[in-house]
């Protein structure tokens, strides 16, 4: 009896009540609300560990209420301001009431769930809102974290911003002060946020599949970090419901334990209702892994003047480029438009289309895909600077573009490259996605590039991943934010696709950056898995790590991006670039822009980079790269190179030093089961690797053969061992620039 007692106690979720806290339990955590001033978070306690993630916290509300009155500014109401309130509790549920607020006819219930086995506990809440005022965003619910996980040098803070960022040691790189916001539309890519060390963490996280906008927010202080879910604009002036829980609990191990809880949700989403192996709607070309090679199609003088055209030589280049690399290209035509570079909507004729259109014919002939960028909803009405001038043709789409909130004209949008060398400014508008000429417009436009031979297009520019926000009162949504950004998008990508397939079956359509809800809407994104520094990435102690492609490999293909370069010089950042596009499983990439030559002059380590991966990928190590999902990696005793690296600080492009480890790797789960380890040498000097190779967070069956791939002694694989128990002990020298890729089958498989 007593042995049958103590296993309820350890798996069923419980609660606990005093005169000061209400305790929520399972056997992962240990959740305190505290009662006064009003219920809040008091403590949360990973309990395997003992560490306590939040711990007496000063500021002890629990939810914000931004409301905006019509004719003045905003008002913050707090729930430390509410003067009645209490807490309920009853087996695995808490309700939270508050009421009586500065605000006036203000309520609010918050109700907290937990389950019998999961590591996290479940938040709603309920706004009843006769203020007469709009409630324009909920800040729910606020944890103020610890400032330490014990030793705070190994804490880490994991960010989905677009590929994936990890901010390591925050009590030491950032200064009070210091936040992060990720939106939706905007640079969030999922939906959660981790505070943690490998022995205990917080994590938050949403529930939303429909695609409504919302943000997560990291803010240090002296005391420690606050996290927030926020709600974005509801547009409420009466009572409001939250539209899709959010989940507060704890986590531990390494970023990849963390995505694995997120996963566990997220690939039972729609998102996730095909595997890239069973998408039949992408074509075999994409998961083949081509190079995508970045070169504009014009030429340019000292004061980025175009002076010329590179239709004439692009095809002898091509045929150089796939020479060095042996492996397939896919053409980005940069500066295709018919203005100049990234001038948007009036694309048609292109430039020099004299030359053009026979050039693109031949490339196909030659086994070549031509591949352009659209700058996405964007439609340019006047290029400032070199090459400029104003673009009339606007004017005939002014009833279909974004509405701007103030004025309720079209909504103006600015890119600014200007430098020294001179003013180069874009002005556009852009479409609304529910306006009825956007699809007809973006379908046109498809038309037209598959007359010229160009069946792969790229939307640029709309990283946000849904459309911006408009207050026009024609496009058949309210004003403002909402979740016709994300449906509207949605649509206008699936129309897009479905009109490109039928005019040509190959026809694919990519994306610039990830968002997890736009995987079923498009044949891949474009991923820079190599960026550090700058941007998404440009945070005080940021560091990239490949997180959407260890959520969503094996659903959503990407390719190696617009800024992986080539240049004479022996530039390891450039290798790097090329290194870490195979290590997590992205197509090769390589770009010159407008510096053709750097194709031909490109050094022999950059070069033996990209056609290792190039070669790999004809070998069914592609199953894995390609196809694959991604494990957790091995954690090897390597020597650390010093690389030079481009950063962007205070507006201005500098120059630092960042640490790569010599010999990079990943693992990989093939969709028939095979477990791929693949090992690159970054460094200039032989390696030696030693390494323990396992199934690591696959299942382990009893024996395994193994094969093994080495780019330097040819381009087949060769046996390694045969019937061997897991672990087993691996060594070899790895020469420089070198991939090594040993697969591991059950045995008799």
């Amino acid at each position: 009896m007593k042995k049958i007692t103590f296993l309820l106690f350890i798996t069923l979720c419980v609660t606990a009540q005093s005169a000061d806290i209400v305790k929520l339990e399972n056997r992962f955590l240990q959740l305190e609300l505290g009662r006064t001033p009003a219920p809040f978070i008091e403590k949360l306690v990973h309990k395997s560990s003992g560490q306590a993630v939040v711990a007496g916290p000063a500021n002890k509300n629990l939810f914000s209420i931004l409301l905006t009155p019509a004719d003045g500014g905003p008002t913050t109401i707090e729930s430390s301001q509410a003067i009645e309130s209490n807490i309920s509790a009853e087996g695995g549920k808490v309700m939270l009431r508050y009421g009586k607020f500065p605000a006036g006819n203000l309520t609010v219930e918050v109700m907290v769930t937990c389950s019998d086995d999961n590591p996290q506990t479940l938040w709603t809440i309920r706004i009843g809102n006769k203020t007469g005022r709009q409630i324009k965003a909920v800040r729910f619910p606020q944890v103020l974290a610890v400032p330490a996980l014990g030793n705070a040098e190994d804490d880490g803070i994991v960010l989905p911003a677009y590929a994936g960022t990890l901010i390591e040691n925050p009590a030491a790189n950032w200064k009070n002060g210091q936040s992060v916001t990720l939106d939706y539309p905007g640079n969030l890519s999922a939906q959660f946020i981790a505070y943690q060390d490998r022995a205990a963490g917080l994590y938050l996280t949403s529930r939303d599949t429909r695609g409504y906008p919302m943000s997560f927010t990291v803010f240090k202080q002296p005391d420690g970090y606050r996290f927030w879910h926020e709600f974005k604009p509801v547009t409420s002036t009466t009572n409001w419901q939250n539209p899709y829980p959010v989940a507060l609990g704890v986590t531990q191990g390494t970023w990849h334990d963390t995505a694995n809880q997120y996963k566990h949700w997220a690939v039972q989403q729609s998102w996730c209702a095909k595997k890239l192996a069973e998408r039949t709607d992408i074509p075999a070309w994409l998961k083949d892994g081509p190079d995508v090679h970045v070169c504009e199609v014009r030429t340019y003088n000292g004061a980025r003047a175009c002076n010329g055209s590179y239709y004439p030589k692009i095809q002898d280049h091509l045929r150089t480029f796939r020479n060095k690399i042996d492996g397939p290209v896919v053409a980005m035509l940069a500066g295709w438009e018919n203005h100049r570079r990234w001038t948007g909507g009036d694309y048609f004729p292109i430039f020099d289309a004299t030359n053009a259109k026979p050039v693109i014919t031949a490339l196909k002939q030659d086994g070549f895909r031509p591949f352009i960028y659209l700058s996405g909803g964007f439609y340019t009405y006047w290029n400032e600077g070199t090459d400029g001038g104003e673009i009339s043709a606007a004017q005939k789409f002014l009833p279909a573009f974004v509405r701007d909130e103030k004025t309720g004209k079209p909504k103006e949008y600015v890119l600014n490259e200007s430098n020294p060398a001179g003013d180069w400014k874009r002005h556009s508008y852009a479409f609304c996605v529910n306006a009825p000429q956007t699809k007809e417009f973006f379908c046109d436009v498809i038309a037209q590039t598959h007359m010229l031979g160009v069946d792969v297009l790229q939307l640029d520019q709309t990283t946000s991943g849904a459309g911006d926000a408009c207050y026009s009162t024609t496009h058949h949504h309210l004003p403002g934010m909402g979740l016709y950004q994300s449906e509207g998008f949605w649509a206008l990508l699936d129309e897009m696709r479905q009109y490109g397939k039928r005019l040509a079956p190959d026809f694919a359509l990519l994306h610039e950056e990830v968002h997890e809800q736009l995987i079923p809407h498009l044949d891949g994104f474009h991923v820079r898995e190599y960026y550090e520094k700058r941007w998404y990435r440009g945070y005080p102690g940021a560091v990239g790590i490949p997180l959407f492609s260890y959520l969503y490999h094996e659903y959503a293909l990407g390719y190696g991006g617009d800024s992986a370069g080539l240049s004479k010089d022996n530039n390891r950042w450039h290798v790097r670039c090329h290194a870490l596009n195979l290590i997590t499983g992205r197509t090769p990439g390589s770009s010159i822009w407008s510096s053709q030559q750097s194709m031909y002059d490109a050094h022999p380590d950059q070069i033996t980079m990209i056609r290792n991966h190039s070669r790999l990928l004809k070998t069914r190590a592609k199953d894995c790269l390609m196809l694959g999902r991604m494990l957790h990696p091995f954690e090897l005793d390597t020597p650390k190179l010093s690389i030079t690296a481009p950063a962007q600080r205070g507006g201005k492009w500098v120059s630092e030093k960042i640490e790569t480890p010599a010999i990079l790797t990943s693992s990989w789960l093939s969709p028939s089961g095979r477990i791929g380890h693949l090992f690159v040498n970054m460094a200039e000097s032989p390696q030696p690797l030693e390494v323990n190779l396992d199934t690591r967070n696959a299942l382990t069956a009893k024996s395994y053969d193994a094969e093994i791939y080495r780019s330097t002694t040819g381009e087949t694989f060769k046996p390694l061992w045969q019937n061997e128990k897991l672990p087993k002990k691996f060594t070899a020298k790895l020469e420089p620039g070198e991939a090594v890729f040993v697969e591991l089958r059950e045995n008799g498989r």
